[in-house]
């Protein structure tokens, strides 16, 4: 019905004849003046930014085929991403410069930290459609934005609403994909501009039970009260429902089992799907009392809920070659989380010195009821199982279905959590000379948790658990102006609060002696500008990074001789060091070609890992983490061949990967490659049609999954995918 309605609404939009008198025009070279915020918190231009810092905008993310989220990281030096179960956004597995798991980086809308209930970047609910551009910052900038802003930060920003323009876009392609986005803003005569966005997709994607539905409204209104004043406010309502597709095993020597009905097929247990509804409001008022002297007050309230999340979790205790089976355990969720979130920033410049400080809190209430399906009962007749459910992956059927310990949907959580943070920062920025300007600042965050725990016949009995601590986050760097560009040094540190998922604060399963929340130290030199009259643009930077007290969970020693104790531990420890280049490259020989060339090296290891278990420690160190591939190229060139047509090519090599902990398998390197072409006659009028095809070479590739020792699945990436998208501007 939706789908019914875009349609109807485009079809009205494209009959209209007051097309724009538009002439076609040679695609434009990547701006050397593009103004950025994030890694500074105050609008400079990219080239006299002391930090690693890429823009994607988001126009040209859809003509290379942008389908999921984490596909804005395409063309990002030092970031690599693997996709688990769910096959698009559900569960990225983003690294940023070599993190691993969800303490990489702090998601942002228009700077507000955008997190969920389990401490993670939420990006399936990044309302994209009405973003602008994507800053991404790689280097900590907890000194500005807090937790989780640990390996980086991504600032999604929305589009601004001052100008007079409708625009379309209708967009099809493979797999039932269809896409429809109309939008219309207008300025509010010299005071301000309105904008209003709706957009609708539906895919029925490539492998079975991976079905996608995406409503999302987004408004936005600038106002100015006077002349030294400005409200902004937006708001967004988004609906997300996906079906989630499963991993397929992998055998001892890490090859991906030949399953019945091959890559696409779905080997599961019951109907795994994702449903979230929320909103996000916000407003934000800035005042200049002079101008020397600015204050900026931002407030937002969101709303999210997952009324039905239904998951197969990979179970690698359960993997049977010789009966052909393997498991998963059946996962049911309910959540609900709402935060509200306060700011206020003032900015004060004098001469050569300018100085920014803020506050901020941020509160936030989370309730979760989790049940589990499948073969349950630490008993020989249950067969020491937790929710096991065991598939024969050469028929699909259940294997264990009607064993007598198989249970459905049996309680296992019921917690409330009252999470609290605030903190204050400072930033001085010295400019010393014409050439060369100092930044040094610093921030400090408290944080607190509050879990209750509800009792649960004859599982629990519930309980309350409330831990609390602090950082500091100091940072500091040099720019010195050069005839080609910039040079920089840095050092920043980062932190991430280390509460982990609720259920770890059930005082009844875990033991929580304290909580020390982990840190980065970050040392980095770079160096951006351009050569040969504007030739060639380059960005080069080398960094070093060590993370300390990392979040664990072993066996509880008590718990040997004590069986009234919880049986498991938090503890926090381990050192892990990256160290690594990126290198860009942008030339334009010619007015109508541009080629890229990007390059990233990275030699992540774990210097001290120790993990504990029943059997006794097992020393990881000296191996190198899961899942960060240690060299990615990039390659792009794009052609004005004619006034009316462009066309461009992007090449992607990613390395080879550690799979498991003990790095017994190393693997998943893949490469891709996407075509695309614009058409845009001067006779169309306003109109123009993008054609894309990603993955053009149809590879089969791979993103494999371990656990300490064994290798456990791997989730298929998608074959070759065509996309047309007609869009209309008036």
């Amino acid at each position: 019905m939706r789908s019914r309605y875009m349609i109807s609404a485009a079809t009205a939009l494209l009959a209209t004849p007051a097309f724009a008198q538009t002439e076609p025009a040679a695609e434009p070279a990547p701006d050397d003046n593009v103004v950025v915020v994030t890694a500074t918190r105050t609008a400079r231009p990219l080239t006299e930014v002391p930090a690693s810092i890429s823009v994607q905008q988001t126009d040209q993310l859809q003509r290379d085929g942008f389908t999921y989220g984490t596909d804005e990281f395409r063309g990002v030096t030092g970031i690599s991403f693997r996709r688990g179960e769910g096959d698009g956004d559900a569960f990225p597995f983003v690294s940023v410069r070599g993190s691993t798991g969800t303490d990489g980086f702090l998601a942002l809308i228009d700077g507000v930290p955008f997190v969920g209930a389990l401490e993670e970047p939420l990006l399936s609910d990044v309302p994209y459609d009405a973003i602008e551009r994507v800053e991404i910052v790689k280097g900590p900038v907890s000194a500005l934005y807090g937790r989780g802003a640990i390996y980086g930060a991504v600032n999604y920003i929305t589009r601004s609403p001052r100008q007079d323009r409708i625009g379309l876009s209708l967009s099809a392609g493979s797999d039932g994909y269809f896409r429809g986005s109309a939008s219309i803003s207008r300025r509010l005569g010299d005071a301000g501009g309105a904008l209003l966005s709706v957009s609708y997709e539906n895919n029925e994607g490539w492998r079975e039970q991976s079905r996608r539905e995406v409503l999302s409204i987004f408004g936005k209104v600038e106002l100015d009260l006077g002349p030294r004043t400005r409200l902004t406010l937006t708001g967004n309502y988004l609906d997300r429902d996906y079906e989630l597709p499963n991993g397929i095993p992998l055998t001892a020597d890490g090859r991906v089992i030949d399953v019945v009905g091959g890559r696409e097929n779905f080997l599961g247990f019951g109907d795994t799907r994702d449903h979230s509804r929320g909103f996000i409001g916000s407003a934000r008022i800035e005042h200049a009392f002079s101008d020397a002297f600015s204050i900026t007050v931002t407030g937002q309230h969101r709303d999210y809920d997952r009324p039905e999340v239904f998951l197969n979790f990979y179970d690698a205790f359960g993997f049977d070659p010789s009966r052909n089976v393997f498991a998963v355990n059946g996962f049911r969720n309910e959540t609900g989380q709402s935060v509200w979130f306060g700011e206020a920033t003032a900015r004060y410049e004098s001469g050569a010195h300018t100085i920014l400080a803020g506050a901020s809190y941020e509160e936030s209430r989370t309730r979760t009821f989790s049940s589990w399906s499948g073969q349950y009962g630490f008993t020989p007749d249950c067969g020491f199982a937790f929710y096991l459910v065991e598939i024969d992956y050469r028929t699909g059927a259940i294997v264990n279905r009607n064993h007598p310990c198989f249970v459905i949907d049996q309680p296992q959580s019921d917690q409330r959590e009252a999470q609290r943070f605030f903190g204050g920062f400072i930033q001085w920025e010295w400019r010393i000379t014409d050439r060369l300007t100092a930044t040094i600042g610093g921030r400090y965050d408290n944080f607190r948790r509050l879990t209750t725990t509800n009792p649960i016949t004859g599982l629990t009995d519930g309980g309350t658990l409330e831990i609390e601590s602090d950082a500091f986050s100091p940072k500091a760097a040099l720019t010195y102006r050069t005839g080609f560009g910039n040079i920089y040094a840095a050092y920043g540190r980062g932190f991430g609060s280390n509460f982990g998922a609720g259920f770890e604060n059930d005082p009844v399963q875990y033991f929580r002696p304290e909580l020390k929340p982990t840190t980065i130290d970050s040392y980095e030199i770079g160096a951006r500008g351009e050569l040969l009259n504007g030739l060639v643009r380059f960005d080069a930077a080398l960094f070093y990074t060590r993370q300390r007290d990392r979040r664990q969970i072993i066996p509880n020693p008590a718990a040997e001789n004590d069986f009234s104790v919880p049986p498991n531990l938090i503890t926090f420890g381990s050192l892990y060091d990256v160290r690594g280049v990126e290198l860009a490259l942008t030339i334009r020989p010619s007015r109508d070609t541009i080629l890229q060339a990007q390059y990233s090296h990275l030699d992540p290891v774990w210097e001290e890992f120790v993990l504990d278990g029943f059997s006794g420690p097992q020393d990881f160190s000296g191996t190198t983490p899961r899942g960060v591939a240690r060299n990615i190229v990039y390659l792009s060139a794009q052609h004005q061949f004619t006034p009316w047509l462009n066309g461009r090519a992007v090449f992607e090599w990613y390395d080879d990967y550690a799979v498991t902990l003990d790095n017994a398998l190393e693997t998943g390197g893949y490469h891709l490659l996407t075509l695309g072409a614009r058409i845009r006659p001067p006779s169309w009028r306003g109109l123009s049609l993008d054609l894309v095809v990603t993955n053009a070479l149809d590879e089969d590739y791979y993103f494999y999954f371990g656990g300490t020792g064994s290798n456990t699945y791997a989730t298929p990436g998608p074959p070759r995918q065509f996309r047309a998208t007609l869009r209309a501007d008036f």
